[in-house]
C-alpha cells in the first residue's frame, strides 16, 4: 500500500550526493535515521511507517558508498571519522534539532556527532551499538597499519559477482543476515545495480577494507560520557555478536543512557521485530519530549 512508500531525496554536498528516503514528509517532528555497515536507508522500511503514524517525518540516508549515495572519490578510503563529516553536511540542510534513530555503525557515528553538537539532537536512539569497534589495541598499531596498507594496495573495485535475478541476491544476503525474504527485500533491492551481466551490489568494495587508524577505548568512552542529550539504547536479547566485546559494559556505564531496552531479536531487530522496537521508541519519545 502507498502508506509505506517513501519519497526519494538527495543531499548535495561538496564531496558528493547523499541519497535518502523520506516517509511522512511535512510532519512536524523530524527523525534522521542512520543505517549500519553494508546496509542502506531501506533497512528502516518497516520501522519508519510505525513512527510517522505518531507524527514524525522520518528521513533515512544512505551513507556514502552505500545504497544510492555517491562513492568516495578515487584514491580515497572510508575512514570512520569521515562519516561524522557526512552527518554534519546533512544536518546543515535540515531544520535542527532532530531526533536521531541509528543502527549499528550508524549508532557509533551518532554518539560522536551528538557529543560534538548536542544542540542539533533532540533525542538519541541507539540500536545495537554504542561506539566504533574494535578499538585500538595497545602494541598493535604498527602491525594493524601494515595490514591495512597491504589490503589497500591490493584492492580492486571490479565487480566479479553477479546475480541473474533479485531472488538470488536475497538468498545471498540472507546467509550473512538471516531474516525472512519479505523483510530483507527492500534493503536488498536498494543495494543492487542492474547491468547486462546481471545484478551486482552497489556498495563500494572499499568498504570492506580495514581502517588505517582506530580510536582508543579511552577516546570512545570520552565521547560516550560527553553525550548529554536524552538517550535510549536498544539491544537484542540474547546479546548478539555486535555487542560481545570486553568493554561493552564499561561503554554502557560511560553512556549512562536514560533508558535501556533489551528486546527479543537479532542484530537487525529494527527490521525483524519492527513493531516491538517502535513501541519502546514511541514510549521513550513520549516520556522525553523535546523542548522545541
Amino acid at each position: 500500500m502507498t502508506y509505506n512508500l517513501p519519497k526519494e531525496l538527495s543531499f548535495e554536498t561538496r564531496f558528493g550526493d547523499i541519497a535518502a528516503l523520506q516517509w511522512g514528509t511535512g510532519n512536524k517532528q523530524r527523525i534522521l535515521a542512520l543505517h549500519g555497515w553494508l546496509d542502506n536507508a531501506a533497512s528502516f522500511w518497516h520501522l519508519a511507517p510505525l513512527l510517522i503514524a505518531q507524527g514524525y517525518e522520518f528521513t533515512a540516508i544512505d551513507f556514502p558508498g552505500h545504497g544510492h549515495s555517491d562513492h568516495r572519490a578515487p584514491g580515497h578510503n572510508y575512514g570512520f571519522i569521515d562519516y561524522v563529516i557526512d552527518i554534519q553536511a546533512v544536518m546543515e540542510q535540515m531544520e535542527v534539532p532532530v531526533t536521531l534513530v541509528c543502527h549499528s555503525m550508524g549508532a557509533a557515528i551518532a554518539t560522536m556527532y551528538a557529543a560534538a553538537y548536542p544542540e542539533h539532537v533532540k533525542q538519541l536512539i541507539l540500536i545495537e551499538n554504542l561506539g566504533p569497534i574494535p578499538p585500538y589495541v595497545p602494541g598493535k598499531a604498527v602491525e594493524s597499519l601494515r595490514e591495512a596498507l597491504d589490503l589497500w594496495q591490493a584492492h580492486s573495485l571490479e565487480h566479479k559477482r553477479f546475480y541473474p535475478h533479485i531472488e538470488k541476491a536475497i538468498k545471498a544476503r540472507q546467509k550473512a543476515t538471516p531474516m525472512p525474504a519479505e523483510v530483507i527485500r527492500p534493503m536488498v533491492e536498494r543495494g543492487l545495480c542492474q547491468t547486462t551481466k546481471g545484478h551486482h551490489w552497489r556498495t563500494d568494495k572499499r568498504l570492506r577494507l580495514r581502517s588505517f587508524f582506530r580510536m582508543s577505548e579511552q577516546q570512545v568512552q570520552e565521547f560516550l560520557q560527553a553525550t548529554q542529550v536524552p538517550t535510549q539504547l536498544i539491544v537484542a536479547e540474547p546479546r548478539t555478536y555486535a555487542l560481545q566485546y570486553p568493554s561493552i559494559e564499561d561503554r554502557i556505564k560511560a553512556l549512562d543512557p536514560d533508558r535501556l531496552d533489551s528486546l527479543p531479536g537479532d542484530h537487525h531487530l529494527h527490521m525483524t521485530h519492527a513493531q516491538n522496537v517502535a513501541d519502546v521508541i514511541i514510549d521513550f519519545l513520549k516520556k522525553n519530549p523535546s523542548s522545541s
